[in-house]
């Protein structure tokens, strides 16, 4: 989509360089908008993905077909273009953001100083948090599974009070700007090992609680220093377009389980949703994988992958929307517990079911290969916190709510899942 303009029309607003890093420039979405468009009609879906072909636009959604709702982002010197362009369509559209740049600032950095949950966090701090957990408490086992593209380290933390038990696996920010991601992970691990309730308490005793809370960090750091939007790793690809080199690859679409077969852009080495050129081509997921092999068969029995956005709790398949996982309904009975408990809390909705089916036909997710390759009975993508108001760029003041409600929600589906005989 030669998408991955990630300048998106910049020189026309200029860029504002940034203290993040030496000799680099922080992009900046001063009176950008973000339209929500709805699709009704195969002609419409059409339409709408040929308008990158005039008109600089930014999807925040892969494009995946019509009777949905689309978020994209436009500079200012495009939006009445885009305006006319959709009324001539007779495409419905509601700008949802005035000012990005404004929203972002609500949802960037705060106090940045010790970890807490009430502002997103740098690197280096969710780090040092770790650490500090890891140097605590001798019931946490912490390791570096492996380094990134660019060297940075993947941790991870194991929690295991006692021999025997069953494991959890929670994974979180392989998507880089899903900072939501990396803070609910974070939360929750700071709840099994700090919270004095005693539901959380009996959690922690009778079950393993492996946490990977940053499967990318490049993409991370880069999302705090140069690029809010960007998604993928940092690898450059081997692929150029207008702007120069391009860079990454979706780690969601580049696990080896029926990769290639479906989604949006996967194919396009410059677009965000690009799954690379064959499958298992990332260190970082490799180094996920090699760590999820390297435990017993069936000691892990639950794969939770945090994502943003959309409240759902996606079971596998994501490849197709016509065939289902043998213990499908099983499945759909655990992550009704999630959304029954997490909805108690503050109302928020979560649907769940297969996310071929719920959300759109793509192939190569992490999910689906722990599932599909692991052999790992129940797995998931919940995606987070909102149904589109903020999207990927969540107020900070939001993240204890997300926290909370995930916590009730987390505990609900353990109980479930061993009702179900998952743990057996």
């Amino acid at each position: 989509m030669r998408l991955l303009i990630l300048l998106i029309g910049l020189l026309t607003v200029g860029l504002v360089a940034g203290k993040s890093a030496p000799g680099r420039m922080a992009v900046r979405y001063d009176n950008f908008k973000v339209y929500q468009v709805t699709i009704e009609t195969d002609l419409q879906m059409e339409e709408l993905r040929k308008i990158q072909e005039h008109i600089t636009v930014h999807f925040l959604n892969e494009l995946a077909g019509p009777g949905r709702t689309y978020n994209l982002i436009v500079g200012p010197l495009f939006q009445r273009s885009l305006e006319n362009t959709l009324n001539f369509l007779e495409i419905a559209y509601q700008v949802i953001v005035e000012d990005l740049q404004k929203l972002l600032d609500e949802a960037s950095v705060g106090d940045d100083s010790h970890m807490e949950w009430e502002t997103y966090h740098t690197l280096d701090t969710i780090y040092d948090w770790v650490d500090q957990q890891c140097a605590a408490h001798d019931y946490l086992e912490c390791k570096v599974i492996g380094k990134s593209h660019e060297g940075r380290d993947i941790k991870s933390v194991r929690l295991s009070k006692r021999s025997g038990n069953k494991a959890i696996l929670l994974e979180g920010n392989i998507h880089a700007m899903e900072w939501i991601s990396s803070a609910t992970v974070t939360f929750l691990l700071n709840q099994l090992i700090n919270s004095e309730d005693p539901e959380l308490q009996r959690l922690s005793e009778e079950y393993d609680w492996i946490v990977v809370p940053m499967v990318n960090p490049d993409g991370f750091v880069y999302t705090h220093e140069v690029e809010r939007l960007w998604r993928k790793n940092r690898r450059p690809n081997g692929h150029m377009n207008t702007t120069g080199a391009c860079y990454g690859i979706d780690m969601n679409r580049n696990f080896d389980y029926h990769w290639g077969g479906a989604g949006w852009n996967i194919d396009e080495p410059c677009d965000h949703w690009f799954g690379g050129e064959e499958p298992n081509t990332e260190v970082e997921i490799l180094s996920l994988q090699d760590f999820v092999s390297s435990f017993d068969d069936g000691y892990i029995r639950s794969y939770m992958a945090f994502h943003a956005y959309g409240q759902y709790v996606l079971l596998p398949y994501g490849h197709t929307n016509t065939e289902f996982p043998p213990n499908y309904e099983q499945m759909k009975r655990i992550a009704a517990a999630f959304s029954d408990a997490a909805a108690e809390v503050y109302g928020s909705t979560f649907t769940y079911g297969a996310s071929g089916l719920l959300n759109y036909v793509v192939s190569g997710a992490a999910k689906d290969w722990a599932y599909g390759v692991k052999h790992i009975p129940f797995t998931c993508t919940v995606e987070l916190r909102d149904k589109g108001t903020f999207g990927f760029f969540l107020p900070s003041n939001q993240i204890t709510e997300v926290g909370i409600e995930v916590t009730a929600g987390l505990k609900a589906l353990v109980n479930k899942a061993q009702e179900e005989g998952i743990f057996d």
